[in-house]
């Protein structure tokens, strides 16, 4: 995959606060975030699309503070 170095400098200014690797043997894209989240897809905008699902779920799921 010749575009590899691209698209993870793509996905890295996209979403800062998460690490990205690429598995050129299993042809699989890795997205860590903290200790505890780690997402696995096809391709770079699979991992993309991933990732913006997780960042709205934990919106969604994450108790909003008191008034």
């Amino acid at each position: 995959m010749s575009d590899t170095p691209s698209a993870l400098r793509a996905l890295r200014k996209r979403f800062p606060r998460w690490a990205f690797l690429y598995n050129p043997f299993t042809y699989r894209w890795h997205a860590l975030h903290g200790r505890t989240t780690t997402l696995i897809a096809d391709t770079p905008q699979e991992l993309a699309e991933r990732i913006v699902r997780h960042q709205v779920r934990q919106r969604l799921t994450r108790p909003q503070p008191r008034r």
